[in-house]
C-alpha cells in the first residue's frame, strides 16, 4: 500500500472550501454588503460612553469592522468569487491555448517552417517581458474610477491576462512535446503511419497529463500574485473607487488583494482589519501551493513505477 500524499488531500479540502465560499458566500454572509454597522451607545460607571467604528472582533462581527463600519467577514464572502474563479478561469484558458498552440507547433514543426532555435529565440524575448509593467500601464487609465461595469473590467482585465500569460505556457509545452517526439515509442508510432492528431490524442497529452496539471496550479499561482501586485499599487480587480477626505482607494469588487491594498494603511493602528483578508489570501495562496507540490510528488511517484514512460 502506496504513503498517502498528504499534501495534496490537504490543500484539495482546502481549495474545496474555498471554492464553496466562492460559490455560496452571500449566503453565509451575516450582513449585506453595504450595511453599516451602528453607532454604539455603551453604559459605564462614568456614564454612556459613544463606541463607533471600527469595531474589533466580536460576536455581532467576527471579523471585525473597517473603519467605515462594514462588516469585514462579509466583505471577503462577497468578494471570494471575484478573487478565486479569476485565477482559476485565467490560469484553465492559459493552460488550453498555450498548451494546444505548443503540442501543435512542435507536431507540425516541418510544416510550418518554423526552426525550432527560432521559435525559442523569439518566445524567450516575449516571456521575459514583465507582465505586471503592461497591466499597470493599461489598467491606470481604465481602472480608477471606471466608467465600466465591473464584470466588464473583470473581462478586461481577465483577457489581458490570459493573452500576456500564454505565451510562457506555450514556451513550456512546446519544449515538452519536442522532448516527448524523441521517445521511442512515438517514433515508432509514427514509423506505423500514425497522424499528428492519433500522436497528440493517443501518446502526447496522456504523456503531458501530470505536467498540464502542475503547470496549471502554477499558473494559478502565477495570476493570483499577479493579483495582488496590482493591488499594492491600488489597481483592484474589478475596479478602484477613491473615497476623498483624505483619499482612500476602495475596492469595488471587495476581492480579496483589492481589501488587503485597501486596508494596508490600518496595520498601525487597527490590525484586525488587515489581518483577515491577508490570512485568507495568503491561506488560498497556501492551499494552491499544496496541491502544486502534491501533484510534483504524484508524478515522482508515477515516475518510478513506469520509468521506461
Amino acid at each position: 500500500m502506496g504513503r498517502l500524499n498528504v499534501k495534496l488531500i490537504i490543500g484539495l479540502i482546502m481549495i474545496s472550501f474555498f471554492l464553496l465560499i466562492a460559490v455560496f458566500g452571500p449566503i453565509f454572509a451575516p450582513y449585506k454588503v453595504d450595511e453599516l454597522a451602528e453607532v454604539k451607545y455603551n453604559s459605564t460607571e462614568e456614564g454612556r460612553t459613544l463606541s463607533a467604528p471600527p469595531f474589533p472582533p466580536s460576536k455581532e462581527h467576527l471579523f471585525g469592522t473597517d473603519q467605515w463600519g462594514y462588516d469585514i467577514l462579509t466583505l471577503l464572502l462577497y468578494g471570494a468569487k471575484y478573487t478565486i474563479f479569476t485565477v482559476i478561469i485565467v490560469a484553465l484558458l492559459r493552460v488550453i491555448i498555450g498548451g494546444s498552440l505548443g503540442i501543435f507547433v512542435a507536431l507540425n514543426q516541418n510544416s510550418l517552417n518554423f526552426p525550432a532555435k527560432s521559435a525559442k529565440l523569439k518566445i524567450n524575448i516575449f516571456s521575459g517581458f514583465p507582465v505586471f509593467i503592461i497591466l499597470y500601464f493599461i489598467l491606470i487609465r481604465i481602472n480608477i474610477e471606471p466608467v465600466l461595469s465591473p464584470l466588464t473590467l473583470s473581462a478586461i482585465v481577465g483577457t489581458l491576462m490570459v493573452i500576456l500569460g500564454v505565451i510562457g505556457v506555450y514556451e513550456n509545452v512546446y519544449s515538452k512535446t519536442m522532448e516527448l517526439q524523441k521517445k521511442l515509442y512515438i517514433t515508432a508510432s509514427q514509423s506505423l503511419g500514425g497522424n499528428k492528431i492519433h500522436i497528440a490524442k493517443q501518446h502526447i497529452l496522456p504523456s503531458l497529463k501530470s505536467q498540464m496539471y502542475i503547470i496549471f496550479m502554477n499558473e494559478v499561482i502565477q495570476v493570483l500574485h499577479l493579483i495582488g501586485q496590482l493591488g499594492i499599487f491600488n489597481l483592484f480587480f474589478g475596479g478602484t473607487f477613491i473615497r476623498m477626505d483624505p483619499p482612500v482607494f476602495i475596492s469595488i469588487t471587495k476581492e480579496w488583494a483589492g481589501l488587503i491594498g485597501q486596508f494596508r494603511s490600518t496595520i498601525y493602528y487597527y490590525q484586525w482589519i488587515l489581518f483577515f483578508p491577508l490570512i485568507s489570501y495568503l491561506l488560498l495562496l497556501f492551499s494552491l501551493y499544496l496541491v502544486s507540490q502534491g501533484i510534483i510528488q504524484q508524478e515522482k511517484v508515477n515516475q518510478r513505477k513506469n520509468p521506461i514512460l
